[in-house]
């Protein structure tokens, strides 16, 4: 007989909500606990299984319907896989009490939950911006020293921040909503709260606006944004890509002051909520805070410590730090250019297509057509080959689950499908500021779970197909995995064997591209001989 997987999964909802009453405190690790973190896993593997079940509904509002379904246990238990919302309560503490948190943690007070808060947090400024402040703050004022109450309200925040991200997926891809069911979500948002879910509501806000020509579309775009970088700094990782669809979404004569408002907002944004507040770019001083930890989560970081233990083994025990630093230098430089490849790569696609459906030139403000742009817009045998181009881009990225839409769609859109750029533009560019926000996570010094949600949450709002889907859905499954009930990390445990195994995922991705790179060569002109080029250029035509 089988068993419907919406009531297995909130079954696995009830006992996870269970593991954190037996096994949610780091102490005393008894039997009770360990009994917890038996019913943890147990729970896991059966919200994994109900999940991944339904990884082929089509129904998205009964698909969201579930998600609420199984996040209503969670609300009333204890936080799971993370302590951090403890950090949260007492920092809104500090905020009230005049302090300034970008130079004193909870002990400074002291919180009256300090004992909850993690090691970490306890001494530790805050490295988050000026809104997600305010936020602590209210909830801390309007708990009147009740913890759960604290959490609660903590917690409403998150949510509200999941139904930003469902709204905005909603108006991008018409569907996903398997995400907001996912276990990352209810382990990491629904249950501890982290702001990155925040974070990501208003960056997909941001990216909704963004697809508008107008200067009101510029700035509703910039004030989502600059609210996302008073959350968490990360959230600017998204801006170079927002802007791009800014820019190709206005028309020819208001593309630069598009940009420009897209750019004042963020800043006036910020710097409005930093006078508020009292706290403006102090974070910068606390953003090392958690690179003291050393755990192989973080691919740069394991691979460090993997030389720092074959240094050992060689008899130089003192070279362990060294390497790791190094490590994490060389995995800041590699994101650096893969953040710089992605946004070049996504801008000449925008502008095939954005030449590719306007081959006799860009439309000006009255809809009429002008002669070719300031750089050129294509036309005769050019726009022939950049409609080619376009073509065979979105044709790659759908491959490789990049892009999709259907063909109806066309190269781009009117205004009601995102201005110029349309909605396959629109595609390019969220999928490579998810991946961009994802490889940022993955090659900062130090990863958790929860740094992943803002980069899924982008990519949720493509449409999802081939491996990349398959690689976002088993991130979401798996990475809840990564925690016991109480916070304690499986990582700090499997230190020697996680590192290498990095080792081992950067050598088998650094053959990957290496065969790729060969596969992708031109062969060489048939009609060529050795030490004779072949012939190119217009006299081949």
């Amino acid at each position: 007989m089988s068993v419907n997987p919406r009531w297995l999964g909130l079954a696995a909802s009830v006992l996870l909500a269970t593991s954190g009453f037996l096994a949610g405190k780091p102490v005393p690790r008894d039997g009770a606990w360990l009994l917890g973190v038996i019913v943890w896993f147990v729970a896991l593997a059966m919200l994994i299984y109900a999940w991944w079940t339904l990884r082929d509904e089509t129904d998205q509002r009964g698909l969201l319907v579930t998600a609420a379904l199984w996040s209503v246990p969670l609300l009333v238990a204890p936080p799971l896989g993370s302590h951090d919302i403890y950090a949260y309560a007492c920092q809104g503490q500090l905020f009230d009490a005049g302090f300034d948190l970008y130079e004193a943690g909870p002990a400074a007070l002291p919180c009256t939950w300090l004992s909850d808060v993690p090691e970490l947090w306890r001494e530790t400024p805050t490295p988050y911006g000026p809104l997600w402040i305010a936020v602590e703050g209210a909830a801390a004022w309007l708990a009147h020293g009740s913890l759960p109450a604290a959490v609660l309200l903590l917690r409403l925040a998150a949510v509200l921040g999941l139904v930003l991200c469902v709204a905005a997926v909603h108006r991008l891809s018409r569907g996903n909503a398997l995400l907001a069911a996912s276990p990352l979500v209810l382990v990491h948002v629904v249950s501890g709260a982290h702001n990155d879910v925040v974070l990501a509501g208003l960056v997909l806000a941001g990216f909704v606006a963004a697809r508008r020509p107008g200067f009101a579309a510029a700035a509703a775009s910039g004030l989502a944004f600059g609210l996302a970088g008073a959350v968490k700094v990360t959230a600017l990782g998204a801006v170079p890509f927002a802007l791009l669809l800014v820019f190709f979404a206005g028309t020819t004569r208001a593309r630069w002051t598009s940009t420009l408002t897209f750019g004042v907002t963020i800043g006036a944004t910020y710097a409005l909520l930093a006078v508020l507040t009292g706290h403006g770019l102090g974070f910068l001083h606390a953003l090392g805070s958690t690179s003291t930890m050393v755990q192989w989560l973080s691919i740069p970081t394991g691979v460090g410590m993997a030389a720092g233990y074959v240094l050992r083994v060689f008899g130089h025990p003192e070279s362990f730090a060294t390497a790791v630093a190094v490590a994490r230098a060389v995995g800041l430089l590699a994101l650096a250019v893969i953040l710089l490849g992605l946004w070049w790569r996504t801008a000449t696609t925008l502008a095939s297509l954005h030449r590719a459906a306007h081959p006799g030139g860009a439309p000006t403000n009255n809809g009429s057509a002008t002669g070719p742009e300031p750089g050129g817009v294509a036309t005769g045998r050019d726009a022939t080959a950049d409609r080619a181009t376009a073509r065979s881009a979105t044709a790659s990225s759908a491959t490789d689950g990049v892009t999709g839409g259907d063909a109806a769609d066309g190269v781009t859109g009117g205004a009601a499908d995102g201005g110029a750029t349309g909605r396959r533009a629109q595609d390019v560019v969220l999928t490579a500021a998810g991946c961009g926000m994802l490889a940022a996570a993955v090659l900062g010094p130090v990863f958790y779970a929860w740094y992943a949600i803002a980069g899924i949450a982008l990519l949720a709002g493509t449409t999802l197909t081939g491996r990349l889907r398959t690689v976002v859905l088993v991130a979401a499954a798996g990475l809840p995995l990564l925690t016991l009930p109480d916070s304690l990390g499986l990582a700090t445990k499997t230190k020697v064997p996680g590192a290498f195994l990095d080792v081992a995922l950067v050598t088998a991705a650094a053959v990957h591209l290496v065969r790729r790179r060969r596969r992708s060569a031109p062969p060489p002109a048939a009609n060529s001989t050795p030490g004779t080029p072949a012939v190119s250029g217009p006299a081949a035509d």
